[in-house]
């Protein structure tokens, strides 16, 4: 009787273990599975709308997944690119911006409504709005430093005001730290319009891996502890700033080194800007 008893228990037991796994199995065989990481942004500014589909193919080859593309109205065409552009995998942004906003909203107010008309109308869509507004191109912008930056962040507050559901990113500058004053906050104007934006695609414009990261360090510092994202973009054209600003000289090959080098330094989520793609296109392998 005691042995049946031993016997039993053993069988209970495996049973009992056996049951276990199928359970686990029934559960992880439901679970959701996780969704697959999203890529690194890698994004080109596209300021012709009249380049032809073969710097689309361009694009892709060179695995961007991001185009700002500028255009100062909207139709067919831009539906168009929209198109084309999502079935090589690639997003879409609305490039624009003029540094006249800053003082007078007026005519961006205007354009703004026949984006949101374009965004409500059109079956492909723009994925947000990515404004090149550089108040530095102000002709009195060193006589109205302080000013004009001032009203610089004011513009982007009220946007992302008016807009908190918009999807609103900026070029800034790498060198955009005067302290500016507004609404009870005094801080860097780069960590305002950090605050105030989607994601912000910092002209880090210098020829190698070291120089663009040492440039950016603030900005990655301060977009990581508020918790937004941040683009580095390169520049390829040719520059009268000086050779060290662009990879015009180098060619793609060094840039495309560089830039592999800086993904391993900056955060995952982070992504990396050309500018533009018909001189990245030019350049020299």
């Amino acid at each position: 009787m005691d042995k049946l008893s031993k016997w039993a228990k053993i069988l209970i037991a495996v049973w009992a273990i056996a049951l276990s796994a199928i359970i686990v199995l029934v559960m992880v065989t439901f679970l959701p599975e996780d969704e697959e990481a999203e890529a690194r942004p890698f994004g080109v500014w596209w300021w012709d709308n009249r380049l032809d589909d073969t710097y689309l193919d361009f694009a892709e080859e060179n695995g961007v997944n991001e185009i700002y593309y500028y255009a100062s109205s909207f139709n067919r065409k831009t539906t168009d690119f929209i198109s084309s552009s999502a079935e090589r995998g690639i997003r879409v942004y609305w490039l624009t911006g003029e540094y006249q906003w800053i003082e007078d909203m007026s005519g961006l107010t205007a354009l703004l409504d026949e984006y949101f008309a374009f965004q409500r109308q059109s079956e492909y869509t723009f994925c947000g709005i990515h404004f090149d507004i550089e108040p530095h191109q102000h002709p009195q912008f060193e006589e109205r430093r302080q000013e004009l930056l001032t009203s610089f962040v004011r513009l982007t507050a009220e946007l992302r005001a008016s807009y908190p559901d918009e999807f609103i990113e900026y070029d800034l500058p790498f060198w955009l730290d005067d302290e500016i004053a507004l609404y009870g906050a005094v801080k860097p104007a780069y960590a305002h319009i950090i605050d105030n934006s989607s994601r912000v695609t910092l002209m880090s414009y210098r020829d190698s891996c070291e120089q663009i990261y040492s440039c950016a360090e603030d900005e990655i510092r301060y977009a990581e502890s508020v918790g937004k994202k941040l683009n580095l973009g390169v520049e390829t054209g040719a520059s009268g700033e000086g050779s060290s600003v662009t990879f015009y000289e180098e060619g793609a090959q060094y840039m495309n080194k560089q830039l592999n080098e800086l993904q391993g330094l900056i955060p995952s989520d982070f992504g990396i800007a050309v500018h533009h793609i018909r001189t990245w296109r030019e350049l020299k392998n």
